[in-house]
């Protein structure tokens, strides 16, 4: 009789054991609690605290970012595209690019069809544009805005530049004062510069 009760005992005791893991044991002691965005973000999107959120997982791959860290983010820009309810990691974000205000010494500046010589037609929000004037570089600063005869920023199908939105009518960048007043002291005596670019991030 002792070694049928026994033999119950432990029994029950396992199946217990066997819940406990199941409904608690495995979430809290197995699974990591990684840091995700509630939705995707387009790049170049600055990071506060609503766009995240906790999610746990059995496995994630190395150098996932956890809840724990999750504070670092906020503030942070969105290098790329970056798919919502998925692990992230700190690869996909940097210091934000298009930070304005006159504490930074950062502006905004429409560059007028007359100071273009050249400039291609591919250039996007967020990219790095280099103003030249001849040979010689000017200045190089982050596109803020590239929008089309209708104030609409200028975005491209499936990612590809070959594709835009639509014709670019008008390019802004982030200037700072001393950059504004030189660009504007050289157009005012007739010079027109030649503008290239790369991706924001040096990836193109």
């Amino acid at each position: 009789m002792k070694k049928r009760i026994a033999g119950i005992l432990m029994i029950v005791l396992s199946l217990g054991a066997l819940g406990f893991w199941e409904l608690w044991g495995r979430e809290n002691i197995s699974y990591n609690r990684i840091v995700v965005l509630k939705e995707s973000q387009e790049a170049h999107t600055e990071i506060t605290k609503e766009m995240l959120k906790p999610k746990k997982v059995e496995s994630s791959a190395k150098g996932a970012i956890l809840w724990s860290e999750s504070d670092e983010l906020i503030g942070m820009e969105t290098r790329q595209f970056v798919t919502g309810d998925l692990e992230l990691h700190p690869e996909y974000f940097g210091e934000p690019e298009l930070r304005i205000g006159k504490k930074y010494d950062r502006y905004i500046l429409m560059i007028p069809d007359t100071w273009i010589m050249s400039m291609p037609e591919s250039i996007r929000r967020g990219d790095r544009a280099f103003f030249y004037l001849g040979e010689k570089l000017l200045c190089e600063t982050p596109v803020a805005h590239v929008k089309d005869s209708y104030g609409q920023e200028i975005t491209d199908s499936n990612n590809n530049r070959y594709y835009p939105s639509g014709t670019i009518k008008t390019v802004e960048i982030i200037v700072s004062s001393d950059q504004m007043e030189e660009l504007d002291r050289l157009a005012n005596k007739g010079n027109r510069f030649t503008v290239t670019y790369t991706d924001g991030y040096g990836d193109e």
